[in-house]
């Protein structure tokens, strides 16, 4: 690999569990996809998409992707133990539960989890090309639970020119942690075909805080397999699907069966296998591009010596038709259908709904520098009824290099079918979340090296859901419940972030993020960062050589128990060119061997080192 990927490249390799911001977040003229129903240049959107793509994932292929998320601006992650344990991701203060997550355009947001949310434990960066984090209210486009953003995945995918492509990385380091991974793509005249293949065996450390007496190492391994491609059928045809296959075991510590009932040490371990499928067709026809898809998502969840339940299964299916229209030189209709319905198995608790909606999508540009997005959505709930959610949003560029953006927008979430059927836990009187969001940004590119970003934001959330012991700790579990918190759940804030290229392949980057979030009652919402602060450097050295360092500060939290300590992490990494397609890697991860938690009582990696060779052919 040339030295000047490598030092892109390099700000991946920094992010476990810290990520360098990149300059690929400035690049305006960038087309994304998730920020509208169609594809439109970053900088002529109102929402805010912050875009990571394949050579800033280059690095990462045996770290998880929250790691390399965690240090984006407005994101926080919170992990219970080491890679296999559940990694939560929250997006401007709002938690998992608001933040669907599409891996190439299929929901994989788990509907058996408690609060149906996707667990970025198990997925590592391997076999994956791009990620756009979508902020603000999205349920206009993207239905129920899309309140916080949206997190969109795509996998290996196929060369931009005709030919083939691929790679290979392999990795090994402390804990006795060992990947591989394999992606290969081709493309021709007519077709694009994309696979990838990986596989994780960690010996791990104890997922409860070695710092509180527990000795017992919790492991995980995991295979990983993606598949995606398109035919063109005639010029006006097309058809394609994708396929995504995950199989993993983790163990876990719990609570003791006995008296005082102590978190600590066991010998749980849980088995997750994943499916998700998607296939589709195009066709070009009266003027409007046609799409109709159906996907498929099977999460099955064990947890074979558990003495609560031993089986979760969930699973989605949807259908769906999208229509593309240009309204002229200046302006796209988007507008479609959607039907999903949602099940989940226990050994004790099943349940199912189903949402059908109707949407549009028009986009317009005003003048030669303004543009407006309006969106227009209506969902019926199989137990609640209709709601309708909308969006506006506005990106102006009144100078070069210069883009404004706002956006308001409305969104709903109807509660889980584990909040509302769980025997223990349910209430089927809770009602569907409501919530208002508005944010207000601005990013510069000052021509010589130096690009800057601003956004304030702001969310509302009414009846919002939470969960209760009722005053009396486990075991006693008999008014435990989820409940409807009175009120209206507030979340304001402000993102930061700045980039400088300093030339001779030295580059310096920050993002900072603060966030005050409080439910209705006035009480701090859990595990939110009041401050959240990346810096780094990244830095070609000549012959081959490259490295960087990234410093992260995370300030003023609270968790279930009370406020939890501050903390900072250290991360450096290194590469070395052997020839033009392969390159030595060393990553540090903890470097000053801090101990911390970001989730009470859950223990974190110390000083780590990872080697690993990749190449392309």
């Amino acid at each position: 690999m040339k030295t000047t990927v490598t030092a892109t490249a390099m700000i991946a390799l920094l992010t476990t569990p810290a990520l360098g911001q990149d300059a690929e977040f400035f690049a305006l003229d960038e087309i994304v996809f998730s920020a509208n129903l169609f594809p439109v240049s970053a900088d002529r959107t109102g929402a805010r998409v912050d875009v990571i793509g394949e050579d800033d994932l280059e690095g990462s292929e045996g770290a998880r992707l929250s790691d390399v998320l965690d240090t984006r601006p407005g994101i926080s992650i919170t992990t219970a133990g080491p890679i296999g344990g559940e990694a939560k991701l929250r997006l401007r203060g709002l938690d998992a539960k608001y933040v669907p997550v599409y891996i190439n355009g299929i929901d994989m947001t788990d509907p058996s989890l408690t609060q149906s949310y996707f667990n970025f434990g198990t997925l590592t960066g391997a076999g994956l090309s791009r990620v756009e984090v979508l902020t603000g209210s999205q349920s206009a486009l993207y239905g129920s639970e899309a309140i916080g953003g949206v997190i969109s995945i795509e996998t290996a995918s196929a060369p931009e020119e005709i030919g083939a492509e691929g790679k290979a990385e392999i990795e090994a380091g402390s804990y006795e942690t060992y990947s591989a991974s394999l992606s290969y793509g081709i493309r021709t005249d007519r077709s694009t075909f994309a696979v990838s293949a990986s596989r994780i065996t960690s010996e791990g450390f104890s997922a409860a805080n070695e710092a509180d007496g527990n000795t017992e190492a919790d492991g995980h391994d995991a295979t990983m397999i993606t598949l995606k491609g398109t035919y063109q059928l005639t010029d006006t045809v097309e058809i394609g699907g994708s396929l995504f296959y995950s199989d993993s075991r983790t163990e876990q510590d719990g609570y003791a069966s006995t008296f005082p009932w102590a978190f600590g040490d066991t010998d749980d371990y849980d088995q997750v296998r994943t499916v998700g499928a998607r296939a589709f067709a195009t066709v070009e026809a009266f003027g409007i591009d046609n799409e109709f898809a159906v996907s498929r998502t099977m999460i099955d969840r064990e947890y074979p010596l558990s003495s609560y339940n031993t089986r979760f299964d969930g699973d989605r299916t949807e259908f769906s038709y999208k229509g593309t229209a240009e309204i002229g030189e200046d302006a796209t209709l988007v507008f479609g259908l959607q039907s999903s319905t949602e099940g989940f198995v226990s050994d004790t608790d099943s349940g199912e709904h189903r949402i059908n909606s109707v949407f549009a999508d028009y986009s317009r540009a005003l003048t030669g520098d303004l543009d407006l997005a309006v969106s227009l959505r209506h969902d019926d709930h199989s137990e609640f009824g209709g709601a309708t959610t909308g969006r506006a949003a506005l990106a102006w560029r009144p100078s070069e290099g210069t883009v404004v953006r706002a956006s308001v927008g409305t969104g709903f979430r109807a509660p889980s079918l584990y909040e509302l059927y769980s025997t223990f836990y349910g209430n089927a009187a809770l009602e569907p979340e409501t919530s208002q969001s508005a944010e207000l940004g601005v990013e510069h590119d000052f021509g010589n090296g130096l690009t800057v970003q601003g956004t304030v934001f702001a969310s509302e959330i009414t009846d919002l859901i939470a969960w209760t012991d009722g005053g009396t700790p486990w075991p006693d579990t008999d008014d435990d419940m989820y409940y409807q918190v009175p009120g209206t759940s507030r979340i304001q804030g402000i993102e930061l972030s700045a980039d400088y290229d300093m030339g001779n392949g030295t580059t310096l980057f920050g993002n900072y993020t603060r966030t005050i979030a409080t439910d209705g009652a006035g009480d701090r919402l859990v595990r939110v960062p009041g401050h959240d602060l990346t810096l780094g450097l990244s830095a070609e050295f000549g012959m081959g050589i490259a490295g960087g360092l990234t410093l992260q500060r995370v300030m003023d939290r609270v968790d279930v128990s009370g406020p939890m300590p501050d903390y900072t992490l250290v991360n450096a990494a290194f590469s070395y060119d052997l020839n033009d397609r392969t390159e030595v890697r060393v990553r540090v991860d903890n470097l000053l061997d801090t101990d911390y938690e970001s989730v009470d009582g859950y223990g974190t990696s110390g000083r780590a080192i990872y080697v690993g060779l990749a190449t392309t052919f």
